[in-house]
């Protein structure tokens, strides 16, 4: 069973308008966490403390992740409709497709790394980072930052179906 297929273009436009208002305060408020963040922690860790440490990593997988699944959350909505939007067509699409799985293992490791030093801490004789998940608030870090992991699992196997579904769609046309 397909939900909301066919769409109507009014249900097409109302998810359109509201896909880019989640887009967009979501934008905000990753680049305000990011800002804040790199406030706090470039002063107290130093540049190389801060770039190589495991909030930052989380940052980044977060913003790689937003990346990876909104054009595919984008198109998705206009093929319930029927169509393609105009400046994403099928061939266009296939390539940023093709592009965002190579960017999925690397958001996968990114959080990966933030996961383990979050919840395992590192060694007094490296850089001493303590786990946070004994603090108040812990089993956030542990479960959330568990999930950003799984979103960029779950990435690879449904863009690997719409690649090799528009693959085929394509080389149909071609010939």
């Amino acid at each position: 069973m397909r939900l909301f297929k066919p769409m109507t273009p009014e249900q097409l436009a109302r998810n359109d308008r509201m896909m880019s208002l989640v887009l967009a305060i979501g934008g905000i408020f990753l680049a305000w966490d990011f800002f804040r963040l790199a406030q706090q922690g470039i002063p107290s860790l130093g540049w190389i403390g801060f770039l190589s440490g495991p909030i930052f990593a989380h940052k980044v997988s977060e913003i790689l992740l937003l990346m990876m699944w909104m054009p595919l959350i984008w198109v998705s909505n206009y093929e319930m409709s029927g169509q393609f939007p105009k400046r994403m067509p099928p061939e266009r699409y296939l390539r940023w497709l093709q592009r965002l799985l190579w960017l999925a293992p690397v958001q996968m490791i990114l959080a990966t790394y933030a996961w383990t030093i979050v919840n395992l801490g590192t060694s007094s004789l490296t850089t001493d980072y303590h786990p946070l998940i004994f603090r108040e608030d812990g089993w956030v870090w542990r479960y959330y930052l568990g999930t950003v992991i799984i979103a960029g699992a779950a990435f690879v196997p449904v863009a690997t179906r719409k690649v090799i579904k528009l693959a085929n769609q394509w080389s149909g046309t071609q010939k």
